[in-house]
């Protein structure tokens, strides 16, 4: 008989395989950017997130049937000589029942008393922060049976897998890994979150306080989500609004959800709906102080403490998963307006970075345009000086300074007004030369060089001088050497001055040279950090150009991945009535090619049940 009722038991328990196939179907097909929303663990698994000091522990406590006397000494003895103030739990804990009044720690483990099982708590806190801890990613802990409401009690079964997830801002680092490590491994894929938090920090909730991309669309999906908040009853100015008149549940959860709106985003409607205010623990004792406010308040948490067990248990079922498939296109629409949103406010940003940058690279060039005009006066003065260096290598200066002496009558004084007249008209030449270069350079003025002198003339005036009469009447040879003796000392004069102004040019074109080459080299330096700069610009306007290609690739990306999502949406019921099918033909014929005849009354119960299954399966969309 009990052989019998094993394999009735064994058919009973399997009555959704058929189900999950169709779903693990569906989630293989499935868009990866999607998947996380649906894939789940072998378990059905409720796990509770937060941050510390918001009463996750203490809520999983009274939801499991811990007397409200042994509330506070279990919470003494998890909390494992931890100071107020801090994550009491250390590590993921799944809590379950022992078959005595002991503690049990792990899965293989002695029976603990209060103080043993405070201590061993502490010695794992200390081992975890201490970075010494074993990769244990649940700690398994079986409570005292006295702890628990005995008969039916309003609890939670401890067949579900319930994980109280550390405090997600623990301070600690090694902690802090911790959590973050067991947090993405099974908050991702559990069946029902339960995001705790106090009532009167709602900005919690945001998604980027929540620290897990996976929570980023909890908003998204409501048969998955529930938002229990503790210290509800608390505050005073909700006593004030409580106390005013009788409120009703509805009317809280909108208060809450209007409060919700005031925190840097709006969440949907349904979030309404997900709210379980909630006061337990000593903030709830401490609400006696005050008998009619305490009662009020009482009897509308044991209200939303009932809905919300009800509402744990439905979802962390069978039927639970399948609704999440059934209200997949709610979850494409909801990231399709989000993407679209996140598009354009990025779009428009890097359009006005492209224009700016543009703006700016039009500004730099226009900038080198002009300052390239100075390229036009360093190449003019640069073929000047060529011409003037060739000019200078073919000119004849001594002939610009050599004059003719005129023929004179044999005379003393003669002779005298032609040297006189030599040297005035050699030094006119000078200063001509020098006047004809006054407004090439203003640095330097040939004019302001002093002639060469014109000593060479000095012996001939000397003997001009010593002459007592003005003619030669008694030898005209003597005028003739007086001629020669003029001659060449104006050829030697001329010969200075020659030189002096050939010296003179050379040095003057030396300068404006080097002159040239300074400025020449300053222009290139100055061209290279020009060139530079318009080539920076023109790598801005490229890399914002290349990001709103990315951009636009990304989100025509997302947007066909999407679309192809919500077509496969489709399928699910599809897949679904084929496995359905399949399973209802495998069990005919089964009943109709029976292996004995226990097996085949087993089977016709079981096409009884599941006939009815699918029905119950659909219905699961109006979760």
């Amino acid at each position: 008989m009990t052989r019998k009722a094993a394999m009735w038991l064994e058919k009973y328990a399997n009555r959704y395989r058929w189900a999950y196939d169709a779903y693990q179907r569906f989630i293989n097909e499935i868009d990866p950017s999607l998947a996380g929303d649906f894939n789940r663990s072998s378990h059905v698994t409720v796990a509770v997130y937060g941050a510390t000091q918001v009463g996750k522990t203490t809520l999983i406590l009274d939801l499991l049937g811990i007397t409200g006397q042994a509330l506070a000494r279990a919470s003494s003895v998890l909390r494992g000589e931890q100071r107020m103030g801090k994550s009491s739990t250390a590590c993921a804990i799944r809590y379950g029942r022992s078959s005595n009044d002991s503690w049990y720690i792990g899965d293989r483990s002695e029976p603990l008393d209060d103080d043993a099982a405070r201590l061993r708590f502490s010695a794992i806190r200390t081992e975890l922060e201490e970075g010494r801890a074993q990769s244990v990613d649940v700690l398994s802990v079986r409570l005292p049976a006295m702890f628990f409401e005995q008969g039916a009690g309003e609890a939670l079964s401890l067949d579900l897998r319930i994980l109280d997830i550390p405090g997600i801002n623990a301070v600690n680092e090694a902690e802090q890994a911790q959590v973050t490590r067991v947090a993405e491994k099974y908050v991702a894929t559990a069946d029902l979150i339960l995001l705790v938090g106090r009532a009167d920090d709602l900005g919690f909730l945001h998604p980027n306080k929540l620290k897990l991309a996976a929570l980023g669309d909890w908003m998204l999906q409501p048969n998955r989500y529930r938002v229990v908040l503790s210290y509800t009853f608390s505050p005073a100015s909700f006593k004030t609004w409580f106390g005013q008149a009788p409120r009703t549940l509805e009317q809280v959860r909108a208060k809450l959800y209007q409060e919700l709106g005031t925190h840097d985003y709006k969440p949907p409607k349904p979030v309404e709906a997900m709210l379980y205010p909630l006061e337990f623990g000593d903030s709830l004792h401490s609400l006696g102080a005050t008998p009619d406010y305490h009662q009020a308040a009482v009897e509308l948490i044991q209200q939303l403490r009932r809905e919300l067990l009800m509402s744990i248990t439905e979802s962390a079922s069978p039927y639970g998963r399948l609704a999440s498939a059934f209200k997949m296109k709610t979850l494409i629409d909801a990231r399709l307006e989000r993407e679209h949103a996140h598009y354009q406010a990025h779009k428009v940003a890097l359009d006005n970075d492209l224009r700016h940058a543009r703006e700016t690279l039009g500004q730099v060039e226009e900038l080198r345009t002009k300052f390239q005009k100075e390229a036009v006066v360093l190449n003019h003065q640069k073929r000047r000086l060529r011409r003037y260096r060739k000019l200078e290598r073919g000119s004849d200066v001594r002939r610009f300074f050599t004059q003719s002496l005129p023929t004179t009558k044999e005379s003393v004084s003669a002779l005298k007004s032609v040297a006189v007249a030599f040297e005035n008209g050699i030094q006119a030449k000078w200063r001509a030369m020098c006047e004809r270069h006054a407004q090439r350079q203003a640095n330097f003025r040939l004019a302001e060089l002093s002639p060469p002198d014109t000593s060479a003339l000095s012996s001939f005036y000397q003997k001009m001088n010593e002459y007592l009469t003005d003619g030669y009447w008694w030898s005209s040879d003597n005028f003739r050497a007086d001629r020669s003796m003029l001659q060449r000392a104006s050829e030697k004069i001329v010969g200075a001055y020659s030189e002096a102004a050939t010296q003179a040019i050379r040095k003057y074109l030396d300068h404006q040279e080097s002159v040239f080459q300074r400025k020449n080299a300053d222009y290139q330096r100055r061209l290279v950090v020009m060139n530079t700069a318009v080539e920076q610009r023109r790598a801005e306007v490229q890399q914002v150009q290349d990001k709103c290609q990315h951009l636009e690739h990304a989100h025509q990306q997302f947007k066909a991945r999407m679309q192809f999502s919500m077509e496969h949406s489709y399928k699910f019921e599809q897949y679904i009535f084929e496995a359905f099918q399949a399973e209802l033909n495998r069990v005919r014929e089964a009943i109709r090619r029976p292996a004995n005849a226990t097996e085949q009354v087993y089977d016709v119960f079981y096409l009884h049940v599941l006939l009815g299954e699918l029905d119950k399966m659909l219905e699961g969309k109006k979760f």
